[in-house]
């Protein structure tokens, strides 16, 4: 949804392992769940959420002075962002994590 020009000589930058930058990590999980919480709200959330929280992290982690700022992931504003897949077991599911809690 958020496709961005990205690369050295682009006014964004984007590392497809993301999960390799705790400064991003934080912050991708900050938005996810403040997305999680606000989508829930029929009439702002989404907006509250773009507004208050996407707009400003994406612009922080996508400076050239952010956590990508020595990125070399090339992409054009028409592709997804690049993406390598975190390795096995790095994340927790929330969801498997609560099922797992209940007897």
């Amino acid at each position: 949804m958020f496709r961005r020009r990205v690369g050295e000589r682009a006014e964004h930058r984007w590392a497809a392992d993301w999960w390799r930058y705790p400064k991003a990590v934080i912050r991708l999980e900050a938005l996810w769940r403040a997305w999680e919480s606000l989508r829930l709200d029929p009439a702002l959330g989404i907006s509250v959420w773009l507004r208050d929280h996407a707009d400003y992290h994406l612009g922080v982690l996508m400076s050239p002075t952010g956590p990508f700022a020595k990125s070399t992931y090339e992409a054009k504003a028409a592709d997804p962002l690049p993406y390598d897949a975190p390795p096995p077991g790095l994340f927790q599911d929330p969801v498997q994590e609560s099922s797992a809690a209940i007897p």
